[in-house]
């Protein structure tokens, strides 16, 4: 069976789609026999032995319902082979001896987070290309202007972050865990496959880079501003001395 996992927008409306709920964040829709999508509320899809053709037609029905609708759609993609052999997951395959239901639905968990972490980093390496003209002027003691295009590169930042810890939930196991426990080797062999824990980290290391760029720039630019608001009120009250002492000593001269 083909899995696989799209990032299509910023977040998906599960409560008006109105397809079956299986938690609060995630929605379940069968499209024959063998074959399901599941929505996340995040933006992402997960379609199992899904064709092309019905995978457009589910998209077209979610966009109504999704929230920043992206230009360009990330994909994860994975086999599922029913083997004899014991549980494995290697190199975008998994072996299982009698998939379940449960079973696919840790392989959508997993997928869900990795495809949403790819646009991320996408995002993250653009800022840090934005960013890097400002590190470099910095190094040789100039400052570069512009606070629109900082807080607007410092707020995407946070965003993400908040993303990460209240909606993503990264860090979160899937709920059916707590339920069927017997299911934890395949979330950590899909975990280390993708390398969800790892490329986190790495994120929220970036993310940093990026946060504490744009702070210590736009802390110096205050400070620089706040440097010449005082230099003109000096100017002033010196120009306000000057006309007084002219009124006193020259006027009535």
């Amino acid at each position: 069976m083909h899995i696989i996992a799209e990032c299509i927008a910023r977040s998906i409306n599960l409560r008006t789609l109105g397809y079956p709920r299986l938690t609060h964040a995630v929605a379940l829709k069968e499209t024959g026999d063998d074959s399901f999508v599941m929505v996340y509320k995040y933006g992402a899809v997960v379609f199992f032995g899904v064709p092309e053709t019905e995978r457009s037609a589910i998209r077209a029905e979610l966009a109504p319902h999704a929230e920043l609708l992206t230009e360009s759609v990330d994909t994860e993609r994975m086999e599922l082979m029913q083997s004899d052999a014991p549980l494995s997951v290697y190199n975008g395959c998994v072996k299982l001896q009698s998939p379940s239901r449960e079973q696919l639905f840790i392989i959508a968990d997993v997928l869900s987070k990795s495809v949403v972490l790819c646009r991320y980093e996408t995002m993250i390496l653009d800022m840090l290309n934005t960013i890097e003209p400002i590190a470099q002027n910095m190094r040789q003691g100039r400052i570069l202007g512009g606070r629109r295009k900082l807080i607007t590169i410092l707020g995407d930042s946070l965003a993400i972050q908040n993303a990460m810890v209240s909606r993503i939930m990264v860090d979160d196991k899937p709920e059916i865990l707590w339920d069927m426990p017997e299911l934890e080797k395949l979330f950590a062999l899909m975990n280390n496959e993708y390398e969800i824990r790892e490329r986190q980290r790495v994120l929220e290391g970036r993310l940093k880079v990026v946060t504490d760029t744009i702070s210590y720039n736009t802390d110096i630019l205050n400070y620089l501003s706040s440097y010449r608001v005082e230099w003109y009120i000096t100017i002033l009250i010196v120009v306000e001395i000057m006309l007084t002492l002219y009124e006193m000593f020259f006027k009535h001269a």
